[in-house]
């Protein structure tokens, strides 16, 4: 007998989890089917959530649009979850001698006057040290916590299920969309990297890169975000995430040149006494205009995407599966549909 919904969601990450989330809360049905073997690149994430971006210190403009609405609703699941998902940190920079031009420009600029350092100040890490800035409006999401927290959640709701599946497994109509035991109007795929493995989504312009994080205890504590080629953050007590790297790299298992790369970028941080815990790889997955995508597809109006979000995930899933909730299934934001890159 098949099981009916209005909407099956396929993955459970950050866009799957927010995504499944809000729709609820607009009273449509949803089940969720997520792979127990694929790897989930949220789940290793380091959950950085700050304004200022990159070695240019940049700010991307969905990053600006949907900081504080992502802000508000990790907040409000610490309420609900009566957990610490989200925490807000002191965040020092460490400048080198090219950066320090791009900060003593950008400082000036009105925009930037709130979330820069206005002078530089050493940097202390362990017996090293460093010249940067404060980084202000910087916060760090609990990662692992937060899907552990959401899956809870869809499992008291009898609505997620452990199932791998393929394409083999998905057939269309007119009226409704199949795969296994699920009969919905609409399925939304929310698998990240994992996109690329179904071929209906093979002529849309997808990049995949490699990202590895080793996860550390040290000998100290250490409550701020540090920043410099890599990102240091507490997550825990006396647990940590150090990372990321970054390769055009395909397979999934951890390399030993990554480890190497974080192994000297620790060293150069001032961190040369730690206990390496375990090291994770992940694939971001963004699209060739480095935007997310979401919304149904130009040839299928039944199969839906909501994906592509990279490595800002954590600052604009939130936001944007509730606007996509609010009006559901149609996507008013045009310049974030799947088929902006399809000639009609």
């Amino acid at each position: 007998m098949k099981q009916k919904c209005d909407v099956l969601i396929i993955g459970q990450g950050i866009a799957g989890s927010c995504l499944a989330y809000f729709l609820l809360q607009q009273g449509i049905d949803v089940q969720i089917i997520a792979s127990p073997t694929k790897p989930n690149a949220s789940k290793i994430a380091g959950g950085l959530m700050q304004r200022v971006s990159g070695q240019y210190l940049a700010l991307p403009k969905l990053v600006q649009d949907h900081f504080d609405e992502a802000v508000l609703f990790y907040q409000s699941l610490n309420k609900r979850f009566n957990s610490s998902i989200i925490t807000k940190h002191t965040t020092c920079r460490i400048l080198d001698k090219s950066q320090i031009k791009i900060w003593q420009k950008k400082r000036q600029l009105q925009h930037y006057q709130d979330l820069l350092g206005q002078t530089l100040t050493p940097i202390v890490v362990r017996d090293t040290l460093h010249t940067g800035i404060d980084i202000y409006d910087t916060y760090s999401v609990n990662t692992s916590l937060l899907l552990y927290l959401f899956s809870k959640y869809f499992y008291d709701k009898h609505i997620l299920h452990d199932d791998c599946i393929t394409e083999t497994a998905l057939k269309t109509s007119k009226n409704f969309v199949q795969i296994n035991n699920f009969q919905a109007d609409y399925v939304i795929f929310c698998i990240g990297s994992n996109i690329l493995e179904w071929s209906i989504f093979n002529e849309f312009p997808i990049i995949n890169s490699k990202g590895e994080i080793i996860s550390i205890s040290l000998d100290h504590h250490e409550s701020r975000i540090l920043q410099y080629d890599k990102w240091l953050i507490p997550i825990d007590k006396n647990l940590y995430k150090f990372g990321s790297t970054y390769a055009i790299d395909p397979t999934l298992a951890p390399t030993q040149s990554a480890y190497q790369d974080l192994l000297q970028s620790l060293s150069l941080f001032g961190y040369n006494t730690n206990q390496i815990l375990r090291i994770d790889a992940g694939h971001r997955s963004t699209f060739s205009d480095y935007k997310p995508s979401m919304g149904f597809l130009y040839n299928n109006n039944r199969i839906g995407i909501f994906s592509g979000f990279s490595s800002k995930g954590f600052i604009t899933a939130p936001a944007l599966a509730k606007l996509w909730s609010s009006t559901f299934p149609h996507v008013t934001d045009e310049t974030l549909s799947i088929n902006r890159f399809v000639q009609l």
